[in-house]
C-alpha cells in the first residue's frame, strides 16, 4: 500500500505545536475503511478516543530521548492476543501497511523536521506487541530520512 498525502488529516492537540519538543510528543494513527482517509493526531497523550477497540489496527508513536544518544522514533502495533493463526494474519498485515504509517507520520508532522533536521537521523523502531512470541518482537526500519517525500 502507497501512502497518498491527500487522504492524510493531521489533527494537533493542545498545548503540542507544529514546530514543539519531541520529549512527551504521541503519534496516534488511525484509519477508514470506507474512505482510505488516514488520520493523524499529534500529542503529549495518545488520542485512545480514536482507537477502534474491536479492530485495535492503530498505530502509536512516540519519542524515546536517551540520555546521550540520538532520539529513537518508536511506533507500537499490537497484534493481539489470539491464536497462532490470527496473530500470524494480523502480523501480515501490519507488516504489509507499516511503511506507510511511518511516511503518514513523516509527513504529517514535517515541520517538526523542518525545523529540527538533526531529527531526520534518527532511527525508527516497531514495537509489534504478541502474546505468541513468534510475533512479539521489536524490529529496525531504519531512519527518518528513508521515510520523508
Amino acid at each position: 500500500m502507497e501512502f497518498t498525502p491527500d487522504k492524510l488529516e493531521t489533527t494537533l492537540m493542545s498545548p503540542t505545536t507544529e514546530d514543539g519538543a519531541i520529549e512527551d510528543r504521541k503519534y496516534t494513527l488511525t484509519h477508514s475503511d470506507e474512505t482510505g482517509m488516514l488520520f493523524l493526531d499529534i500529542g503529549e497523550v495518545y488520542n485512545y478516543s480514536a482507537i477502534n477497540q474491536d479492530l485495535r489496527d492503530e498505530v502509536l508513536g512516540k519519542w524515546i530521548c536517551p540520555e546521550n544518544e540520538p532520539p529513537i522514533l518508536l511506533f507500537y502495533v499490537y497484534v493481539g492476543d489470539c491464536d497462532f493463526e490470527e496473530c500470524a494474519n494480523r502480523y501480515k498485515i501490519f507488516k504489509s501497511h507499516i511503511e506507510m504509517a511511518i511516511m503518514a507520520v513523516i509527513y504529517g508532522d514535517s515541520v517538526l523536521f523542518d525545523n529540527n533536521p538533526e531529527l531526520v537521523n534518527s532511527s525508527i523502531y516497531i514495537k509489534f506487541d504478541s502474546v505468541v512470541p513468534a510475533f512479539d518482537s521489536y524490529e529496525y526500519y531504519g531512519c527518518v530520512s528513508d521515510y520523508l517525500m
